[in-house]
């Protein structure tokens, strides 16, 4: 009885493996590299990937040794140890392709990539829980009926079927957001699914499994010389540093240009309407100017106010000051001093305030309202005509109250594209459209910074031509012994 020259072969491509991992290995982690959950897999990759090819040289190495021993028992147990192990690295590798596949594919989707991120270590130990699990019921299948081949058969015919539906799942996210992927990482990512479909395909079909392992190995390069190159990744990185500085310094530019017109704007109205009102002796017209100037003042003192708000946000200076307050006297006002900003625009503004919102609670009340005001502001400012409908509503849990408070309109509405840059510093949308409206594209920046240091929450949803919703929840605390409205209280005006 000979001994196949096919294992010389397979050990040899395993033994090819393992240097090139070497090479691969060292010129990977020499090397700075950008701290990101995508680059945390790619490094999971490389460790199953090296465990792999060093279990199979050492299946290959003590098979032979095994072949021409006498003592043939522990080494055949040694080799069954070291072609388990083999395999599971190899579907370790496999489990984490997936994971890689899904996150590269869905970072368009940010809620969903950013669930990732904040569950990084979750993640990773969810997998290993489930790797440890499939170990285990493997080790215990063989263990308990040695002899039944059709057990181990079984196991292997479940993990190629895992595996093919893993891959399948990879070559379905990869169709379905190819059209939200960067180029550079959607053409690697589409070659890597049908090399590592073709490597399973091998091994149900018989083919030495180690060749699997070399089609593994090519496609650790493949990732490593076109996405994962950690030169190339700090090179983009740093573009893209480079382009975003542009672009802030850009709009900061633009924003301090246009800034000596909208400071000039109000100022030349209050001092043109007090001029008005001192050469004039009719009442009524006297009535008139003062209201133009109170609005010119109130603009003026929304665009200080903006700045030194993005100021202190920047600096990290901003700080809640908590006091008592009336809430239904402070929405009172709100709805009071949106009545001069719609002016005689033909509007409908439909205030509905929930009949379990408290009359006393304690918290940041003037930030609070600058929330809410700069939400009003912009709904009137960008409906010509039609209703603003502004609505409170409040869920209590014994001394906590969860405000959800949401504006909507039916004005012009925004585009899908340009929702992502809705809440930007020094950002206009459509601003060649909109010169005849006051601003400076800071209102929205400053309200989302200051719903986030209420620890709430802003969303919005709009259809453009038809209209858009703001919604923003957060937590006040609630005064013991307050009293509670009683009637719903629902204003059109």
């Amino acid at each position: 009885m000979t001994l196949s020259p096919y294992i010389y072969v397979n050990l040899t491509s395993a033994v090819c493996c393992v240097l090139f991992y070497i090479f691969l290995f060292f010129s990977y982690f020499t090397k700075k590299n950008m701290n990101n959950f995508e680059n945390t897999i790619y490094k999971h990759l490389l460790i199953s990937n090296g465990l792999a090819a060093v279990s199979y040289v050492c299946f290959y190495t003590f098979d032979i040794i095994c072949f021409y021993s006498n003592d043939q028992d522990l080494l055949y147990a040694i080799t069954y140890v070291f072609s388990k192990l083999s395999v599971i690295f190899l579907v370790i590798w496999f489990v984490f392709l997936f994971l890689y596949v899904l996150v590269v594919t869905n970072q368009h989707r940010e809620k969903f990539y950013n669930f990732f991120i904040k569950n990084e270590k979750k993640v990773f130990i969810f997998i290993y829980i489930f790797l440890l699990c499939y170990c285990t019921y493997g080790a215990l299948e063989h263990s308990v009926i040695r002899l039944d081949m059709g057990v181990e058969q079984d196991l292997l015919l479940f993990t190629n079927i895992c595996i093919w539906f893993v891959e399948l799942s990879c070559l379905f996210l990869i169709l379905s957001n190819i059209k939200h992927m960067e180029k550079k990482k959607a053409l690697p990512i589409f070659a890597i699914i049908p090399i590592s479909i073709l490597a399973f395909g091998l091994g149900i079909f018989d083919i030495p499994i180690v060749f699997i392992l070399v089609l593994v190995t090519v496609i650790n390069h493949l990732m490593y010389h076109t996405i994962e190159n950690p030169d190339m990744k700090l090179i983009n990185e740093l573009t893209l540093a480079k382009t975003q500085a542009e672009r802030a310094n850009n709009a900061k530019s633009d924003f301090l240009s246009s800034m000596s017109h909208e400071l000039r704007t109000p100022l030349n109205a209050i001092v043109g309407f007090s001029q008005m009102i001192d050469m004039s002796n009719d009442l009524n017209e006297i009535h008139e100017d003062s209201k133009d100037i109170i609005l010119a003042s109130q603009n003026l003192l929304e665009l200080v106010n903006g700045i030194l708000d993005i100021n202190k946000l920047e600096a990290n200076k901003m700080e809640l000051v908590q006091v008592n307050y009336n809430l239904i006297n402070e929405l009172n006002d709100l709805t009071r001093m949106i009545k001069i900003r719609i002016g005689e625009k033909p509007l409908e503004f439909i205030t509905n305030y929930s009949e379990n919102l408290p009359n006393t609670l304690y918290g940041d009340k003037d930030k609070l309202k600058r929330i809410i005001t700069n939400l009003l502001t912009n709904a009137v400012k960008y409906t010509e005509n039609g209703k603003v409908i502004f609505s409170v509503d409040c869920q209590n849990n014994k001394n906590k109250c969860n405000l959800t408070i949401t504006v909507s309109d039916t004005g012009r509405g925004m585009k899908e594209e340009q929702m992502s840059k809705l809440f930007t510093k020094f950002n206009r949308l459509e601003e060649d459209k909109d010169s005849d409206i006051e601003g400076t594209g800071l209102g929205l920046a400053i309200t989302k910074s200051l719903v986030e240091l209420f620890d709430g929450s802003i969303d919005v949803k709009s259809t453009y031509g038809e209209g858009s919703t703001f919604i923003v929840k957060l937590t006040q605390d609630i005064v013991p012994e307050t009293t509670v409205v009683s009637n719903n209280i629902n204003e059109v005006i």
